[in-house]
């Protein structure tokens, strides 16, 4: 009876531990699930916190966010709204383009465009054309009437445009220079402009871009020239003072997509006009102001920033540069009157030592 009640004790004991066995099982179950819960809800709620940061920062950034790799952010850039255009052969050298580039082109957020003579065999080598995102070539015509024909032919208005010319103009008015034996380059500069107009609307340039920068290769900037600063709106054309010679400069331009177009739109203007046999003589500043006024522009006048400049080497149809431009060795200057306006805006250039040049004449 003793070993009997002794067994039955001991198997008491044993169920009783095997219970207490199972209940602290259960108890760490339960435990670990609930911390696994917790767990999920904390994760949950951190990828709820960073969607909501990541739309705020969609939202407040007005540059589009977007992740590109592990915890990576960055910029979509706006594409430039703002183009720059080089016309004519490239001279002026690397010391005048480096400037267009730090003052213009930069500031600016700037494109590049480059309408060159195809023949042009240096121009591949320059940081200009290396820069250009749009590169476009014209013929150098022997005689600049061929160019003219391509227009409307060789009549206007019923007449051959070339005996109107021979006609009513000698060979002084620069407005035809490149023609046959006029002086000057009044034709070649315009009908420049006409294949630019024309390479504008091909390429549906003025959807693409708000402001328009039309010049030359050879302009020394002094100082910064932000093109995407001008107000070109209500038709404004905005151009440099000096060099007018009674009518509107022709070596430099700022416009707006709505008249850019038209501003370069000059010489059909002038051949279809009822005005073009009542000048006897026409050099391109005149004609530039008369086609202006009759399309109804508005030119405004901007502080000169830049002057013309050439290298020893530069060949040109009109006036050689002689006089060298203080504290830049090896540059020559072709028109002081635009360089003593420039000193009055600008810093003076500084000299190799450091030191601002004597601009005294």
């Amino acid at each position: 009876m003793i070993l009997l009640s002794s067994h039955r004790a001991k198997k008491k004991v044993g169920s009783w531990r095997n219970e207490m066995a199972f209940f602290v099982v259960g108890v760490l179950v339960v435990s670990l699930l609930s911390q696994l819960l917790t767990l999920n809800e904390f994760i949950s709620q951190e990828s709820k916190q960073d969607q909501a940061n990541d739309a705020f920062i969609m939202k407040s950034n007005p540059l589009a966010m977007h992740a590109t790799g592990e915890q990576t952010l960055q910029p979509v850039p706006n594409p430039n709204r703002t183009l720059a255009i080089i016309m004519g052969s490239l001279r002026g050298g690397e010391i005048s383009w480096q400037t267009m580039a730090s003052n213009v082109l930069d500031p600016s957020s700037a494109d590049l465009a480059i309408l060159i003579p195809e023949d042009d065999i240096n121009a591949m080598n320059s940081s200009l054309y290396k820069r250009a995102k749009y590169k476009w070539t014209f013929k150098n015509y022997e005689d600049w009437g061929e160019a003219v024909d391509l227009i409307n032919g060789t009549e206007w208005n019923g007449t051959g445009w070339r005996k109107l010319a021979l006609e009513d103009y000698d060979n002084s008015a620069s407005v035809f220079g490149g023609v046959e034996d006029y002086s000057g380059s009044g034709a070649i500069i315009f009908m420049i402009r006409w294949f630019l107009h024309n390479h504008i609307k091909e390429n549906n340039l003025t959807e693409k871009y708000d402001h328009f920068m039309v010049t030359r290769s050879d302009h020394y900037y002094q100082c910064t020239h932000n093109i995407s600063e001008f107000s070109v709106g209500n038709r404004n054309l905005w151009i440099p003072p000096g060099q007018d010679y009674k009518g509107r400069t022709d070596r430099h331009l700022i416009a707006g997509s709505d008249n850019v177009l038209d501003a370069l739109d000059v010489f059909p203007t002038f051949m279809r006009s009822n005005w073009v046999r009542k000048k006897k003589r026409m050099n391109t500043e005149k004609l530039l102001s008369r086609v202006w006024e009759e399309k109804k522009m508005n030119v405004n006048y901007f502080d000169r920033v830049m002057f013309t400049t050439a290298l020893p080497t530069d060949t040109t149809r009109w006036t050689y540069a002689e006089d060298h431009v203080p504290g830049v060795p090896g540059l020559l200057l072709k028109y002081p009157v635009e360089y003593g306006m420039v000193q009055d805006v600008c810093p003076q250039i500084k000299g190799d030592d450091g030191k601002e040049e004597d601009t005294e004449e």
